[in-house]
């Protein structure tokens, strides 16, 4: 995010809401919440419950719903979702993204991660309150 208040973290974490869209009404579901510090961490999301009713299949790694899972590098279930870095043109990927080097947490925030393969998306999400402007990268 260039110039304006970090509005993605919380208590020094960054987060980012996995979001999944209903094929049909294609109302978007949190089903999901990845955040990092120094850890990344990812747990289902407070509609994950509403959107299993409505289709929605937990994630095979991630098959526990109350639990909270923990890792030193990003979970391959969505690094897989991002470009290789070693991709021919990956310069011009990243620059459309406004990136200057591969970083797989701020690749993931900047571009979504969607695939043609699946209703998933990633957002990066409004946590604080507050009176002023706000400015995003899409």
């Amino acid at each position: 995010m260039k110039g304006g208040i970090a509005v993605s973290k919380k208590d020094g974490r960054d987060y980012l809401y996995l979001i999944w869209k209903e094929p049909i009404s294609r109302r978007n579901y949190i089903v999901g919440q990845l955040s990092k510090n120094s850890q990344y961490e990812f747990s289902y999301g407070h509609e994950v419950k509403q959107a299993i009713k409505n289709g929605f299949e937990l994630l095979i790694p991630f098959e526990e719903i109350d639990k909270i899972y923990k890792s030193d590098t990003l979970f391959p279930t969505f690094s897989s979702r991002l470009p290789d870095r070693k991709r021919r043109g990956i310069e011009r990927i990243l620059e459309k993204y406004d990136l200057r080097e591969f970083d797989e947490y701020k690749l993931l925030k900047r571009s979504g991660a969607r695939l043609p393969i699946d209703s998933l998306e990633f957002i990066d999400p409004i946590l604080k309150k507050h009176n002023g402007e706000i400015k995003r990268v899409f």
